[in-house]
């Protein structure tokens, strides 16, 4: 029981040499059948590999398209950039040459306008003199060389304090009353709880609106002429300052100055409008103009009122 195969065969007569050609045989069949299954490994293996390089070679593909896509979807980004970067640039200049275009315009209109308010001034101080009233002609010729002084002075600045402001028109006002007779009552109402000084306004912006009320208002009534400017808090984002007359109105005028040869068109609140719509673009929020037709109980014309609202934030 104990016998092996090979024992068994030794015991056959002529088994030793049928043995060793079995042996030799099962051997020669082991290795063919270990060569088959190796083969059969390396070609599972090769497969593999094979299989692995075409998906890898599928994926770099895939990774270089991506890689076209994604440079070109960046250089397309970096020409919008740089397009809407040039467009901004170019908008910020066309701001910046607004502004100072408008700079220049109403410091062209003030260059045009002193001097002939420089002559009417001097030509109404001087009957002062001519009629011997010294100290009237002392007291507006100091009045009249300190607005000079202010108008010189708010000419070179952008903006100055509604402080300043407020005093320049009070004394253009005043040498502007001469040529009436002082028949102009002029009157500031400011809201106490503001501080002037503090506030920032465009220089001179309310000259061309005071001109016009004592022009083409007051100048043409023969009762008592009355000009009144009021500064307020609007809401908390605005300012407002009014100014409000009791002349002939706009329509009466404007049908007067259509009967003029020489007729006059209002180029100082043109250029107003101009330099309010730069300086608001500093603010969050926006000015405004607003013109009123002022009439009675008969509804007959009793004046003008313009309100400017100019933003505080």
């Amino acid at each position: 029981m104990g016998a092996t195969l090979i024992d068994m065969f030794d015991l056959i007569p002529g088994s030793n040499e049928l043995s060793f050609t079995i042996f030799y045989f099962g051997v020669i069949l082991e290795n063919i059948l270990f060569s088959l299954g190796l083969g059969h490994k390396q070609k599972l293996i090769l497969e593999d590999k094979n299989k692995s390089q075409a998906t890898l070679i599928s994926q770099l593909q895939e990774n270089e398209k991506l890689k076209d896509t994604i440079h070109l979807q960046l250089e397309e980004n970096l020409a919008s950039l740089s397009l809407q970067a040039k467009t901004e640039k170019i908008q910020k200049l066309k701001e910046k040459y607004d502004k100072e275009l408008a700079e220049l315009k109403i410091t062209s209109l003030r260059s045009q306008m002193n001097p002939h308010f420089i002559f009417n001034s001097l030509n109404s101080i001087k009957l002062y003199i001519i009629n011997n009233e010294k100290e009237n002609a002392v007291y507006y010729l100091n009045k009249f060389s300190k607005l000079i002084r202010k108008i010189l002075n708010a000419s070179q600045e952008k903006e100055i304090s509604l402080a300043d402001e407020i005093e320049t028109m009070q004394l253009y006002i005043n040498i502007e009353n001469i040529r009436f007779n002082n028949e102009i009552e002029f009157e500031v109402v400011i809201d106490q709880s503001l501080n002037l000084n503090t506030i920032k306004i465009p220089s001179l912006i309310l000259q061309p609106f005071l001109e016009n009320a004592i022009w083409h208002g007051l100048a043409s009534i023969k009762e008592k002429k009355i000009l009144k400017i009021k500064v307020n808090k609007d809401d908390e984002f605005h300012l407002s300052i009014t100014i409000t007359d009791n002349g002939i109105g706009r329509k009466k005028s404007a049908e007067i100055n259509s009967r003029k040869i020489h007729k006059t068109t209002s180029v100082g609140i043109k250029l107003t409008e101009e330099r309010l719509s730069n300086f608001a673009k500093e603010y969050q929020n926006d000015y405004s103009i607003t013109f009123t037709d002022l009439t009675d109980g008969k509804k007959k014309p009793k004046g003008t009122k313009v309100e400017i609202k100019l933003p505080l934030h």
